[in-house]
């Protein structure tokens, strides 16, 4: 079954605003026990920036993931409307507790603190032999996060990519490009029908 939006009544969204879904997500499984040898690190710069942005209260928060060689790797923007607007961005390669951490900062603002006492070197990250955005994904899509599926990005008429945007606050969101495959296709229609 295909889960392209031809049709304008086709379902493109996943409509549980219950933030307790980040309870449901299982980041043990985001990585493979196969692994490669350690090449990329998280920078403790870069998640002590996080750390103090969450501190000062973001007016938006996006999160979006690469794979990088085996590794995931998080880009976050976030902007400021203080006295005027202006928008920083963080990257850092990241391990499944630090998803976690951005997930709980990001979902509850009494939580902002979450990202605090996290050490790099408590998480030495381990490359995985498939995408670890995927098994993520699935995590996601299986929560009970609002989903909002995009157009297909296509940069050719042989390739397709989903995009989908998770909703974990009030302007805070991940989102995922990632080439449908089957695997994709299935792990969508697996969380419509349990929705």
């Amino acid at each position: 079954m295909s889960t392209k939006q031809n049709n304008p009544e086709e379902r493109n969204e996943l409509t549980n605003n219950n933030f307790e879904g980040m309870n449901k997500i299982d980041f043990s499984k985001v990585y493979g026990e196969e692994t490669v040898a350690k090449t990329a690190a998280v920078n403790q710069q870069e998640v002590t920036r996080l750390f103090k942005a969450f501190i000062t209260i973001p007016s938006s928060v996006e999160v979006k993931f690469q794979h990088i060689k085996g590794y995931l790797y998080m880009t976050t923007q976030m902007t400021f409307d203080n006295n005027y607007k202006y928008t920083y961005k963080y990257e850092t390669y990241a391990d499944f507790k630090l998803v976690e951490k951005m997930l709980c900062s990001m979902a509850n603002p009494k939580m902002v603190g979450c990202l605090n006492g996290y050490k790099v070197e408590e998480h030495p990250l381990e490359a995985s032999e498939s995408d670890p955005r995927i098994e993520l994904f699935r995590q996601f899509m299986l929560s009970k996060f609002k989903c909002r599926f995009d157009r297909d990005f296509t940069p050719s008429p042989d390739e397709s990519y989903v995009c989908a945007t998770f909703q974990v606050g009030f302007r805070k969101e991940f989102k995922f490009c990632l080439k449908r495959t089957e695997e994709i296709e299935a792990i969508i229609n697996e969380a419509m029908k349990a929705a």
